[in-house]
C-alpha cells in the first residue's frame, strides 16, 4: 500500500530528475542546490595561480588575491598554469569514482560543465588552438573500456569550443600507481611513457591537457613537458579536481 500511494504521489507530484552529484533530487538545474553551494564555496577558497591546487588546512600562503604553493616557488612545471572544478574531495570525489570506477560515463557531461566553468573563471587561459586528452596505456583501456580523460576532452571541447584530438598524445606503457610515491620516485616512473604521434601538428600552437584529477601534478607535468619538446608554444591543464597543498 506504501508504494502504491508513493507510486501515485510521484504521478501526481513527480520528483525532479536526479543529481549526477550526489544522486539528489534538482529542480531543472544542471546539479542539486546543495552540490552547487558546495561548488560555488570552492571558488571562493584561495588557491595556487599556478598549478590551481586548493589551499589546505593550515596552509601558509601570502594575503594577496595571486600567490603561488610553496611547490610551485621551488619548481618550474612545463605548463604554464592549471586549473580545476574543485579539491578532490566530497561530491566531485564521490562523482569521479563513480565516473571512472563502475562505468557512469554520462557524469563526463556534468564534470566537464563545472570544468568549463572553472576555465571560464577567469582570464585563466589565453587562446587555445587544441585540447588534449590525458592517454591511458592499451592495457589500462582494454580493463576499463573507456578512457576517462577522453570522455571529458569531448565535451570540455565542444563546451569552450576547441578541437579535440585524441591521437596526438598516446601512452606507449602502463606504468606503477603513483600513490604514495615521492615527487622524483612519480618523475622517474613516467620517464619514456607518453610519446606525440605527429609533432608537426602541435607545433607553435596552445595546447590544453585534460584531465580527471591533478594530485601532484607528476603525471600532468610529464604529459606536459613531450607536448612542450614536440614543439607546442604553450600548454596548460584542466581537471575536474584537483588535490590540496600543506
Amino acid at each position: 500500500m506504501k508504494l502504491l500511494w508513493k507510486a501515485l504521489l510521484n504521478l501526481v507530484f513527480p520528483e525532479g530528475p536526479e543529481c549526477p552529484l550526489c544522486g539528489g533530487r534538482r529542480r531543472g538545474e544542471d546539479v542539486c542546490g546543495k552540490c552547487r553551494k558546495i561548488i560555488d564555496g570552492y571558488g571562493k577558497e584561495p588557491y595556487c595561480a599556478r598549478c590551481g591546487r586548493y589551499a589546505g588546512k593550515g596552509a601558509v600562503f601570502p594575503s594577496v588575491a595571486v600567490h603561488f604553493c610553496y611547490e610551485c616557488r621551488k619548481h618550474s612545471w612545463p605548463f604554464v598554469r592549471a586549473r580545476a572544478a574543485g579539491p578532490y574531495e566530497s561530491v566531485l570525489k564521490d562523482a569521479i569514482h563513480r565516473f571512472k570506477y563502475t562505468g557512469r560515463r554520462s557524469l563526463a557531461i556534468c564534470l566537464a560543465r563545472l570544468m568549463a566553468e572553472a576555465a571560464c573563471a577567469g582570464p585563466v587561459f589565453p587562446h587555445l588552438d587544441l585540447a588534449l586528452p590525458m592517454p591511458l596505456s592499451n592495457e589500462k583501456l582494454r580493463r576499463r573500456g573507456f578512457n576517462q580523460a577522453a570522455l571529458l576532452a569531448k565535451e570540455v571541447g565542444s563546451l569552450l569550443q576547441i578541437p579535440v584530438s585524441e591521437g596526438l598524445l598516446v601512452k606507449d606503457f602502463e606504468t606503477s600507481p603513483q600513490a604514495g610515491l615521492p615527487r622524483a620516485a612519480r618523475e622517474s616512473n613516467l620517464m619514456g611513457a607518453f610519446r606525440v604521434t605527429d609533432s608537426g601538428a602541435l607545433r607553435g600552437r596552445s595546447i590544453l591537457i585534460i584531465d580527471d584529477v591533478f594530485t601532484t601534478g607528476s603525471t600532468m607535468s610529464s604529459a606536459a613537458s613531450v607536448v612542450r619538446k614536440a614543439g607546442a608554444g604553450q600548454v596548460f591543464a584542466l581537471t575536474a579536481a584537483a588535490g590540496r597543498y600543506f
